[in-house]
C-alpha cells in the first residue's frame, strides 16, 4: 500500500540517483529538479496537504525524473554547451 512517507522516500532516492546520472554524464539540472526539491522540504507527517495530493505529487516527479534521464542526452544541455 502506498503511504506518503513511502512515496516521499522513493522521490528522495529518485532524485538523488537522477542528480547523480546529471553529474556523471555533465548535463545541466532542469526546473523538474528544483520542483522536486522544494517538494522534498514538505515532510510527510506534516499535515500541510492532503496525504493522497503529495503521494500523486511524489509519483509525478518520480515519472518525470525517469523519463528524463531517459532522455538526458536530448532534454538536458552539455556543460560544454554555449
Amino acid at each position: 500500500m502506498l503511504t506518503p512517507e513511502l512515496t516521499f522516500t522513493a522521490l528522495l532516492i529518485v532524485q538523488a540517483l537522477h542528480l547523480l546520472h546529471h553529474r556523471l554524464v555533465k548535463r545541466h539540472i532542469s526546473f523538474a529538479e528544483v520542483v522536486s526539491a522544494a517538494v522534498l522540504c514538505i515532510p510527510p507527517s506534516i499535515a500541510l496537504v492532503p496525504g493522497v495530493l503529495l503521494m500523486a505529487v511524489h509519483l509525478l516527479l518520480i515519472a518525470i525524473q525517469l523519463v528524463g534521464s531517459a532522455f538526458i542526452q536530448r532534454l538536458s544541455p552539455d556543460w560544454g554547451a554555449k
